[in-house]
């Protein structure tokens, strides 16, 4: 390599060094710079459409603060959780699919259903939470044999007094 070197005019040299010079500058830029340049205009594209989702999402929180309803203070029900559970369950029609409720503590029970109306359990639930501010703090659910029943067992918690 070094004869061959050695063996080209002063001019081919010269000509050889600036054709790899700009072969070097073309691969560069090629290989690294457009890359780097269209992987940030596809984050920019990104960034805008996650900045336009942001707007529409803070947007949509206010309308649904807006429309969602005041809660009422609900009148003092000085009935343990466990009367209240048992009582809801009755009233939900559920009656049939309890298996047991057992107090875990003065604020937190735990409910088994076998063969319950997913629909009814689920309606059931909403009204204890917007009722009376109880909450499930665990749930499982499987599905049962027939179509939308259930087997399952939660915990629900009492809001402290």
């Amino acid at each position: 390599m070094k004869d061959w070197w050695a063996g080209l005019a002063e001019r081919e040299r010269r000509t050889l060094v600036v054709g790899a010079a700009l072969a070097a500058l073309v691969l560069g830029y090629a290989l690294l710079w457009m890359p780097l340049e269209q992987s940030r205009d596809e984050w920019r594209v990104r960034a805008s459409a996650a900045d336009a989702n942001w707007a529409w999402m803070r947007a949509a929180a206010e309308r649904v603060k807006d429309a969602a309803p005041v809660a009422q203070a609900a009148p003092a029900d000085r009935r343990s959780l466990l009367a209240v559970v048992d009582a809801g369950v009755r009233e939900a029609g559920l009656a049939g699919s309890l298996l047991r409720v057992e107090p875990v503590d003065g604020n937190t029970v735990r409910v088994h259903f076998q063969q319950a109306s997913f629909d009814g359990l689920t309606d059931w639930l909403q009204q204890l939470s917007d009722a009376r501010g109880i909450r499930v703090v665990e749930l499982s659910v499987q599905r049962a044999a027939g179509v939308g029943v259930v087997d399952a067992r939660l915990a629900l918690e009492a809001p402290a007094r």
